[in-house]
């Protein structure tokens, strides 16, 4: 066997090893080498199987931890990302005013407002204790997404930049309503 070719990546190998506690790392690492060079590569491939062994890894990683912290960063970054797009539509509409530039102040406020207590929600660590606030501001943020997203599709001018932050919003919103079962 020709341990250079027949190997999964070392990069993956490294990454596995980390995952695993010590008493089990020879074992894991070599079993799986062993069935990755014998069976997995010749029956289908080596790309298939380094896909093969990467699903491998993926299972040694706890689920509720890699879920919680991934969520809470994709949270944290969109929140980051609507707040900029928020205080930027407020200031935007007061330099213009076209007409029923007040309600749509209001609209980017409100939406800098929940960004603003997401983002302290998490650096704090407080975001489990205001559950009715949080739903009731996810809600609002997918309405808000939503109806923008379905105006521009519909209008005859069409805004790229409306359509990336209303699927920020939405995406904010479903984040928000994923937080308190993640860490329930």
């Amino acid at each position: 066997m020709s341990t250079g070719r027949q190997s999964p990546p070392r990069w993956a190998e490294a990454l596995l090893e980390r995952l695993l506690a010590a008493r089990e790392r020879d074992t894991v690492v070599g079993d799986l080498r062993e069935e990755y060079a014998e069976s997995v590569v010749v029956q289908r491939g080596r790309l298939l199987a380094d896909l093969w062994y990467l699903r491998q890894i993926w299972s040694f990683v706890p689920r509720r931890l890699v879920q919680k912290r991934i969520e809470g960063k994709m949270r944290q970054a969109i929140s980051f990302f609507t707040f900029a797009c928020a205080c930027w539509l407020a200031t935007m509409e007061m330099v213009l005013r076209h007409p029923g530039y007040g309600l749509r102040i209001g609209v980017a406020l409100c939406i800098a407002l929940i960004s603003l207590a997401t983002i302290i929600g998490r650096l704090a660590h407080v975001e489990g204790r205001s559950e009715v606030w949080r739903w009731a501001g996810a809600i609002l943020l997918i309405g808000i997404g939503g109806q923008a997203f379905l105006r521009n599709v519909r209008a005859a001018h069409f805004e790229g930049f409306v359509v990336v932050i209303s699927v920020a919003l939405v995406v904010q919103g479903v984040l928000m309503l994923m937080s308190r079962r993640m860490t329930a």
